[in-house]
């Protein structure tokens, strides 16, 4: 997030959580109702600010879909927080949520994602931070007091002093995504039993982390936003995928980034399979070849992973022939290839081949963890 936009905000939400009129009640690892009001009041005045000071974009159609994908969620979070999302204009991808649910993505963001399950993992993410309260949970923390002592001082102080150095430290950790790697952890953890639950693929809390690495690196400057705190996003994306397999999630990037996507092209006279836009098997056409490439295609599109290793892809002999098998399951045998194809052996390149070239996007991800 830009400097202008993070000092902006705090100079926003500063005043009106230090003059409220009535104790603001502690947040808490496991927050209540109790403080609904209060947040939902102060993150409606944060956002008409926000909107003030810079430019909202109103696309209907992507609105649509945020309106969408939150709605799909929302209802396997703990509060009931006026959740919502608007997009903000700014090249750098970014997230962020204020108190009561009120929550923005940058056109940055929207830009860089890659599917509906990337942009369902950063709104659950958020969505937990503000569920959660983390951010006034990590002031407290950070200045070595409790939560009920650090409320009763923001809701004490008219201004400056102590509350206000500790509440601009909750402010700063909401808005700049300085919370700790344990409340970093609990909003991924959280964040992909929520997605698994409204039917997102859970892999997206994944490829978001080890993707904008990879941006990072390639600019000069790029504010990561929600995943800010890093080196430590190594060991956030170790945790998530620890988590998942724990609880017998399905760890599949391929969908989430939209790569090994085949498909079947009949032209001139012949019938072509290709992987992510590459020629992978030419054949004459007639309606054998093509009957033949789509059941292949079929069984590809089952069996093939980012996260496979090339010992999971074998040519394994029997007195019947030989077949290609991925994971222990047939997916060619030589005696149903056509007149004129490559052998087993080279299919099983290819296929190493298109997995390799499949994720040059992502080349920091461990996916043979």
């Amino acid at each position: 997030m830009s400097k202008k936009l993070f000092f902006f905000i705090m100079a926003a939400l500063l005043p009106l959580l230090l003059c409220a009129a009535r104790p603001l009640a502690a947040a808490s690892p496991e927050p209540t109702d109790k403080t609904i009001t209060r947040e939902i009041k102060i993150g409606k005045k944060t956002a008409e600010q926000v909107e003030k000071q810079f430019t909202r974009v109103h696309d209907p159609s992507r609105e649509a879909k945020l309106a969408m994908i939150a709605g799909r969620m929302t209802p396997y979070l703990q509060r009931d927080l006026q959740y919502s999302v608007k997009i903000l204009e700014m090249k750098d991808p970014n997230a962020f949520s204020l108190p009561g649910g009120f929550t923005y993505i940058t056109t940055g963001m929207l830009d860089f994602l890659k599917s509906e399950d990337e942009t369902a993992a950063i709104l659950a993410h958020e969505f937990v931070h503000a569920d959660r309260a983390h951010g006034i949970v990590q002031a407290a923390r950070n200045n070595r007091l409790n939560l009920l002592t650090l409320a009763g001082m923001i809701a004490a102080t008219q201004g400056g002093g102590m509350a206000a150095a500790m509440l601009s430290s909750a402010l700063q950790t909401a808005i700049m995504g300085s919370y700790s790697i344990e409340l970093e952890k609990e909003a991924d953890s959280r964040g992909i039993d929520i997605m698994y639950k409204a039917g997102y693929n859970p892999a997206a809390m994944l490829t978001t982390m080890e993707r904008l690495q990879v941006e990072r690196m390639k600019r000069v400057y790029v504010d990561p936003g929600i995943f800010q705190t890093h080196p430590e996003v190594e060991e956030r994306v170790k945790a998530a995928l620890k988590y998942m397999k724990d609880n017998g999630i399905e760890v599949d990037r391929k969908g989430v980034v939209q790569k090994l996507k085949t498909e079947i092209e009949v032209k001139d006279g012949s019938s072509r399979l290709t992987i992510d836009g590459k020629s992978f098997i030419d054949l004459p056409y007639s309606e054998a070849n093509d009957k033949f490439l789509n059941g292949l295609k079929g069984r590809l599109d089952d069996f093939l992973s980012l996260e496979l290793a090339p010992y999971d892809v074998i040519v394994h002999g029997t007195s019947s022939g030989r077949s290609l098998m991925i994971k222990g399951k047939i997916v060619l045998s030589a005696n149903e290839m056509p007149a004129g194809m490559p052998g087993p052996e080279e299919i099983r390149n290819r296929i190493i081949a298109a997995i390799a070239d499949a994720r040059r996007d992502n080349p920091l991800a461990d996916y043979y963890e």
